[in-house]
């Protein structure tokens, strides 16, 4: 079991409400004063809604708790935005939009990047509907000694839920993304094909904005794919973040997601920041906030009991009364049978 703690605090400022998590867990985060690179991955997953990314508060107020430990450091807020691929925008329009630029200028030794067009990577191995294949992650997450990631409790459209270890996909090549979920081929050029595979990229990207999301998932429920990826999923999760892992997670809660998340959901008011440099504990605490066990969410499940990664009990955890804050969220629209990935180890 891990002996980290994690932190939860409910408060009415953004900006404070992570600065006081970091505060209470700080004995755990001493290593970050002997990193020499350090990089802060937000969630900018969406060009819209405003809710579904990273505020740019939330970044401060991790970029000036750091500095409080490591005043001189080199910080590298880095993301490659799905959506804005789909979109065939590149990251920095997201980073432009969202005001992240004002970061460079405010803070000495940070800046942005983003992963988009990366070359130097390494593979991961996945499971997909048509077999064992590979997706790429950019190699550049090895020059990084210190790595946090900063995300929002959301609900998933594959995944159930999505916290700080999913996040963490951004590291993944654009291209491969959508290759997580489990519905697409391989790369290779001989891998074989499914129907995502044919249509041109960002095909449901734009048919989930332009339809109901009743109607996308009465879609997905009848597609065999879907129901096999969704069992499959998890366990791409658990392979891309042993190569991507975040020394911390940080959950800005101030407004989560629900329903057809992480793009499409409705916004709940929270007020409320988790962190831990456990990222396993961390995102069970989240879990648990917006009304799930954490064994409920296959990537956790075998996170904690067979990959021994990191612990979601909750021993250790400092702050606000979890019991207090806990709100059940409307989970996504095809929740049932994304649940049935614990027919694989029944």
């Amino acid at each position: 079991m891990s002996n980290k703690n994690v932190a939860l605090i409910k408060g009415d400022n953004r900006k404070e409400n992570i600065k006081k998590c970091l505060t209470l867990i700080q004995d755990d985060l001493v290593s970050v004063k002997k990193a020499r690179n350090i990089l802060i991955k937000p969630n900018l997953v969406a060009l819209k809604p405003d809710f579904a990314n990273t505020n740019v508060e939330a970044i401060e107020a991790v970029i000036e708790f750091i500095r409080t430990l490591a005043p001189d450091t080199p910080i590298t807020v880095g993301e490659s935005s799905a959506t804005a691929f789909y979109r065939k925008l590149p990251t920095t329009k997201v980073f432009e939009d969202y005001d992240y630029y004002r970061l460079e200028n405010k803070y000495s030794n940070v800046k942005l990047t983003d992963f988009d067009n990366d070359k130097d990577v390494m593979d991961s191995p996945i499971h997909s509907v048509v077999g064992d294949t590979h997706l790429r992650i950019s190699k550049r997450v090895l020059e990084f000694d210190y790595k946090i990631s900063l995300a929002i409790p959301k609900t998933h459209n594959f995944a159930q839920a999505t916290f700080g270890i999913k996040n963490m996909a951004g590291l993944v090549l654009r291209q491969d993304m959508a290759m997580i979920h489990g519905m697409k081929g391989g790369i290779e050029v001989d891998a074989p094909k499914t129907l995502l595979d044919r249509l041109p990229p960002g095909t449901v990207s734009k048919a989930r904005r332009k339809l109901p999301p009743w109607l996308i998932n009465f879609l997905f429920r009848q597609y065999p794919a879907y129901r096999k990826s969704v069992k499959m999923i998890h366990h791409n999760i658990v392979e891309f973040a042993k190569r991507t892992w975040p020394d911390l997670v940080v959950l800005d809660g101030f407004v989560c997601m629900e329903n057809n998340g992480p793009v499409d959901g409705t916004p709940v008011d929270m007020r409320i920041a988790i962190a831990s440099a456990d990222p396993v504990k961390a995102d069970g605490v989240a879990a648990r906030a917006i009304g799930f066990e954490p064994g409920e969410i296959g990537y956790l499940y075998y996170l904690q009991n067979e990959e021994k990664m990191g612990d979601y009990s909750l021993d250790g955890l400092v702050g606000d009364d979890l019991s207090k804050v806990k709100k059940v969220f409307k989970r996504h629209g095809t929740y049932d049978i994304q649940s049935q990935w614990q027919e694989n180890h029944k």
